[in-house]
């Protein structure tokens, strides 16, 4: 296993044709939808969470990686087609806590499903959550609200989390802020069916560099028009998208590494999600894909082999 430093994921930054990328029209507006998941299910006001989750990491690392995602969450409309889909697709398990159902992908936990929307009567409106490390949720939030975003809930204890904010960024993606509690998951080599990156859609890139670095204090490697990696403490985190529709939603979408990615990607449309669009091959020499699930989650899928900077040049 190389070290955290040289462990450097392979974005899917260098496809051209993105005029297709992100065509499809899934873009449903989720505000009251997230805000009826935190404020029923996940916290009353400002209190503690009485939602039972998980913390983000199996034991205690006490280590805060800033800028790193160290968790996601699925909030979709039906749960137990979601864990079908995903169950079968990624061979992930599943663990239920009260109403919180934990993501487990060779035994280690991975991520969550919420259910939400039952009583909204907005079905297909599902999507993944990513939760962002920051080293305090309490000036996060408040750079947030200056720089024009949005808070939607929070701050506030997150039962055996930590403490965390939902809020969308100035373009409107929206991602949970959080200081958990025992410390992030250390880096390494993710494993097949684990989160391998996560790409924020942009229509202003340079805008969302500036806000992002102002809030994690990120590097950046790449061109403001087109695909930006997105670095911390020389580590690759999370990459900028460059999206020239403004009527399309801004939003942090989560990459999920497969051996193959043609093969996964028609199991994904027999199980009942969409091929959006791919595959299509990456520089590496893998490809990538974006799927939606069966309610309209979006998630990209991607296969890659490098495990150093090395290894990639």
């Amino acid at each position: 296993m190389p070290a955290p430093k040289t462990v450097r994921i392979k974005p899917v930054q260098r496809e051209r044709q993105r005029s297709h990328w992100v065509r499809p029209g899934l873009y449903v507006t989720m505000g009251f939808i997230l805000l009826q998941f935190i404020l029923s299910g996940c916290a009353v006001g400002n209190k503690s969470s009485n939602l039972e989750l998980t913390p983000v990491t199996e034991s205690p690392t006490e280590v805060h990686r800033v800028g790193k995602f160290v968790w996601n969450d699925l909030l979709t409309d039906d749960v137990a087609v979601a864990k079908d889909f995903y169950g079968q697709l990624f061979g992930w398990t599943f663990e239920q806590q009260g109403g919180y159902t934990v993501i487990n992908n060779n035994s280690q936990r991975i991520g969550g499903m919420a259910q939400v929307g039952e009583e909204s009567g907005k079905t297909g409106a599902a999507r993944w959550i990513c939760s962002l490390s920051v080293a305090d949720v309490d000036k996060a939030t408040a750079l947030v609200t200056e720089e024009g975003g949005t808070v939607h809930v929070g701050p506030l204890e997150l039962l055996n989390r930590g403490r965390g904010a939902l809020v969308s960024d100035p373009q409107g993606a929206q991602l949970l802020l959080l200081y958990a509690t025992d410390g992030d998951p250390e880096d390494g080599e993710p494993v097949l069916g684990s989160w391998l990156w996560h790409e924020l859609w942009s229509n202003d890139t340079e805008a969302s560099l500036a806000f992002y670095q102002k809030l994690v204090g990120y590097d950046y490697e790449g061109e403001k028009t087109d695909y930006l990696i997105l670095l911390k403490d020389e580590q690759w985190r999370a990459g900028i998208r460059d999206i020239k529709d403004s009527e399309l939603e801004m939003r942090w979408v989560p990459v999920v590494r497969v051996a193959d990615t043609e093969e996964t990607a028609e199991r994904a449309e027999q199980l009942g999600g969409k091929l959006l669009v791919g595959p299509r091959p990456t520089a590496s020499g893998g490809s990538v894909a974006l799927l939606s699930d069966p309610s309209d989650a979006l998630v990209i899928i991607q296969r890659w082999s490098a495990t150093t900077s090395e290894q990639e040049n």
